[in-house]
């Protein structure tokens, strides 16, 4: 949506809004990211885990029910030893015992374990987050340049490993208060064709998260011979995992994404209670 009059600027507002009260539905839901409690990164071998202990070999990793464990998945017990899939594996598999949810996640060659519990008290006690006032002049129409062929980048972690990624081209625009024209690599989000933005801006040193924001943007459509556009709409900015919970993993922003100017739109720096 492009608000070009005051009705327009009223529900582009509405819209947006609407985006942000999703988005914490979402954090806040029973498998969201205020639910996680422990992280544990995997070595090769035995790993002990509450529910028992899961042996990593290569890329097989295999768990060991512990004698007696109330272990299920989707509802169903789990005894004996299972073969465990990572979410880059498919479907996310998720292992419930003793009222915690654990699931394997792979970062490049790194495997590790999370743990999620509805009632953790960073769910418990979420009360939103802060964000900038809606602005209309942030939503920026950018060129986008295509790579053919299409270049890769190894997405580096705040936890180490990296995962490669296939950056698909280059957003260039201008933004007020800028003396020149800007530059956003993304990388391709394979699972929704959509073009994701790990990006940083001068608020980070003071009203943003610290080590930068996520952006999410439509693909453009394949139109040979055409120029293309993406539309960032960084009132829709917001904070990665990280800034909730020190046990998730976050892709570190990279050095050609950390605009030396303020972008101040979408979710401020997150309070933890």
């Amino acid at each position: 949506m492009k608000p070009s009059g005051a009705d327009d600027a009223r529900a582009y507002v509405s819209e947006i809004d609407r985006w942000h009260e999703r988005r914490a539905k979402r954090l806040q839901a029973p498998d969201g990211w205020l639910t996680l409690v422990d992280r544990q990164v995997l070595d090769e071998g035995d790993n002990e885990l509450p529910l028992g202990t899961l042996t990593i070999r290569g890329h097989e990793a295999r768990l060991r029910v512990r004698q007696g464990a109330a272990v299920t998945l989707e509802g169903q017990p789990v005894t004996g030893e299972r073969v465990l899939r990572s979410e880059e594996g498919g479907p996310r598999e998720t292992l419930w015992f003793d009222g915690r949810a654990y699931e394997l996640f792979r970062r490049g060659e790194m495997l590790a374990v999370r743990v999620r519990d509805p009632a953790a008290p960073a769910r418990r006690d979420f009360r939103g987050i802060d964000r900038y006032p809606v602005d209309p002049r942030w939503r920026i129409v950018a060129r986008f340049d295509r790579y053919d062929p299409p270049r890769h980048t190894m997405h580096e972690y705040d936890i180490g490993g990296s995962w490669r990624r296939e950056v698909p081209g280059i957003a260039r625009f201008s933004v007020p208060g800028a003396d020149s024209e800007l530059s956003l690599e993304p990388v391709l989000e394979e699972d929704s064709n959509r073009l994701f933005f790990v990006f940083g801006d001068l608020t980070n040193r003071t009203d943003t998260y610290q080590t930068g924001r996520f952006l999410y943007a439509e693909r453009p459509k394949e139109r040979p011979k055409t120029n293309h556009e993406v539309v960032l709409d960084f009132n829709t900015a917001f904070n990665p995992p990280c800034a909730f919970t020190s046990y998730a993993t976050c892709p570190l922003t990279p050095l050609g994404n950390r605009l030396l100017v303020a972008i101040p739109a979408g979710e401020r720096r997150y309070a933890q209670p």
